[in-house]
């Protein structure tokens, strides 16, 4: 019911959404797809797209064994092309949604439990976390925001499990549809449920449930792994259990303080400090002041949250002595938030006894970190980003208009590039991945690997050359048609 004391908490709920939305849709299709690892994944689904192809990713039309996560994010950014057409935008767009729906399902789940402070400190956390808004996350082509969305409905599920029993059902799904986007790193949702059985143990008093629950997290992933392996034996099924996690377990002992001294340096870990120090100061003061002893804090605090403290924990520890990137730590960001949001409600509920004090100490406190951290993250990255003239944006440009002028005469035609700026070490005759994807995606060019000696023996090929190069190539390029002139120089193999 709402009441006026608490129109104050969902206007705050409420604004900081709203600022959400902002930072997850502004300028969404603006600036290059990077090629850690969105370009890659773009052009997947660009290619998947093209071939009218669910199950099988391939990369410059070959089959891709380097992403080898199953496809289910990858069929997402396929419909989103279907919906809204071949773009940066659309490729992104499923990421931004199911970052949305991620912060809205936490919100919901937080004033069903009746933590109405907790459900309005949440969003200000969550905009809080700016990695979650500038690399591999809520704005990028990436797996990250789906398996995140079904690894947050996971937990809540399991946290709820003690209540309703049936909720186990929808646990052993979600965990099924994570594995669908990151394969073998949604088990860290099983370890979670192993640790937290004590908790909801009346649940596993029926084996029909159990049965039935287990069914429904392995019935989608099997019956993937039966089609795909039609296709390919186990060529995918061995480079998604054993490739990518045996390089990183063989290199775990190099960088474990690394990995987790990046978490307790992060936004979100140095807001949950300062919270546990205004917790213990308001604690302080409400007992001088009312002369009574406050029962034990800390015990009670982590009994309710049992499930969420493991949460932050177990993926911390797990992908840092795996070695593994930082935002497969992001999961942990995400409990943190929630961690860090109930926390302050109890501050306000318990030791602060409610008092108007307590409420002002532990809001003013958790608005002015938030806004140190979301304020420079809309300033310099949102609102900044495409328009620093990056060579692959001018790449980017370039190809769109090149489409523009020739429309399909262009279409399926070998190119080779010859780039002043790169990202990878290859050699120059090599295609990074974020030229890749603007040159299939926009002008459905075939891209190959070559020098403009193979160009030149290529009588159906195009060349594409940054201009900053033309002296140094003008001597064996002169008499070329040039079919396109800006911060690129695109020539025919015919001559003049």
């Amino acid at each position: 019911m709402l009441t006026k004391k608490n129109v104050l908490w969902y206007s705050l709920t409420a604004i900081f959404l709203a600022i959400n939305i902002y930072m997850l849709f502004h300028n969404l299709g603006k600036g290059y797809l990077i090629q850690t690892d969105e370009a890659y994944h773009a052009t997947n689904a660009y290619e998947m797209f093209k071939q009218d192809n669910w199950i099988v990713n391939t990369y410059r039309y070959a089959t891709d064994y380097f992403n080898s996560k199953p496809p289910l994010c990858l069929d997402i950014m396929v419909l989103s092309y279907k919906i809204f057409g071949i773009s940066a935008f659309a490729v992104r767009f499923p990421s931004a949604l199911f970052g949305l729906i991620t912060c809205i399902a936490i919100i919901a789940f937080l004033l069903h439990d009746k933590k109405t402070y907790a459900a309005a400190f949440f969003p200000m956390f969550f905009g809080a976390c700016s990695p979650f808004f500038t690399f591999h996350m809520y704005r990028a082509a990436e797996m990250d925001a789906l398996y995140n969305l079904f690894f947050v409905i996971a937990m809540i599920s399991l946290y709820k499990m003690s209540q309703c029993h049936n909720l186990m059902y929808v646990y052993g799904l979600s965990l099924g549809l994570a594995f669908m986007c990151k394969g073998p790193h949604s088990a860290l949702i099983f370890i979670i449920g192993l640790l937290y059985i004590p908790k909801c143990k009346e649940a596993f008093k029926s084996i029909k449930r159990i049965i039935i629950s287990a069914l429904l997290a392995a019935f989608i992933p099997c019956s993937w792994m039966v089609k795909r392996y039609m296709f390919d034996k186990g060529n995918l099924l061995n480079a998604l259990f054993v490739g990518e996690v045996a390089d990183r377990v063989s290199n775990s002992d190099k960088s474990v303080p690394a990995h987790i001294a990046r978490f307790l340096s992060s936004n979100i870990f140095i807001i949950f400090v300062v919270l546990l120090i205004a917790v213990s100061l308001v604690a302080v003061v409400y007992m001088r002041a009312s002369k009574e002893k406050i029962p034990p804090m800390a015990k009670s605090f982590l009994s309710d949250n049992y499930l969420f403290v493991i949460w932050v924990i177990v993926p911390v520890l797990f992908f840092s002595f795996t070695d593994f990137h930082s935002w497969y730590i992001y999961t942990s960001n995400i409990a943190l938030c929630i961690l860090s949001s109930r926390l302050a409600d109890y501050c306000i509920t318990e030791p602060g006894g409610n008092k108007p004090a307590a409420k002002i100490i532990i809001t003013a406190v958790s608005l002015l970190l938030t806004l140190f951290f979301i304020i420079p993250t809309i300033k310099n990255d949102i609102n900044l980003i495409g328009t620093g003239g990056n060579p692959i944006d001018l790449f980017t440009n370039d190809i769109q208009e090149f489409r523009k002028k020739y429309d399909d005469e262009y279409s399926e035609i070998n190119a080779y590039l010859i780039p002043a700026y790169r990202t990878s070490g290859e050699e120059s005759d090599h295609w990074d991945p974020e030229y890749v994807a603007p040159a299939e995606m926009y002008a459905d060019l075939v891209p190959v690997d070559g020098t403009v000696d193979n160009f030149l023996s290529d009588p159906d090929s195009i060349l594409i050359l940054d201009k900053d190069l033309w002296d140094e190539y003008s001597s064996v390029l002169t008499g070329h048609v040039i079919l396109y002139d800006n911060s690129y120089l695109i020539f025919s193999n015919e001559m003049y």
